[in-house]
């Protein structure tokens, strides 16, 4: 579905009449990723939060570190393939309904919050990943 919706983006196709391109079916499956990829999103935030409670403990291994390093990057990957959907979706329903709209407003918000939460959640494991290296010795000044 979302193929078919990026295709006739790109290839000029698609317009804002609903009823001759997107079937509301379609139309709802869109819906549903979106809010299936915000969901993932958040989901990946909890998952993070608590590897984050583990650096620097007991805890701590390389496989922590590299789960943690692999969820970032498929979280990334989510935030960028849920922008673009909703991006296609506000194309899409320009002329829709106030309900349709309402609906994309609503999703733009939940990911807008969603990514906020990830980023300050990313500041926090960069901060407590650097507090965790060994201090970098300073080089000793040579008087000549």
């Amino acid at each position: 579905m979302v193929n078919l919706i990026t295709e006739m983006v790109w290839d000029g196709s698609l317009s804002t009449d609903l009823s001759t391109q997107v079937s509301p079916s379609e139309l709802q499956d869109v819906f549903q990723e979106a809010s299936t990829s915000i969901f993932q999103i958040n989901a990946n935030v909890v998952t993070l939060e608590k590897s984050l409670q583990s650096l620097g403990t007991s805890r701590d291994t390389a496989e922590l570190r590299q789960s943690l390093h692999s969820t970032q990057q498929q979280t990334n990957k989510v935030i960028t393939s849920t922008s673009h959907l909703i991006k296609q979706l506000s194309d899409i329903i320009s002329g829709s309904s106030r309900q349709e709209r309402l609906r994309v407003t609503r999703l733009k918000t939940e990911l807008s919050d969603s990514v906020q939460r990830y980023g300050d959640l990313q500041k926090k494991i960069a901060e407590r990943s650097r507090a965790l290296l060994p201090p970098v010795p300073k080089d000793k000044k040579k008087v000549s």
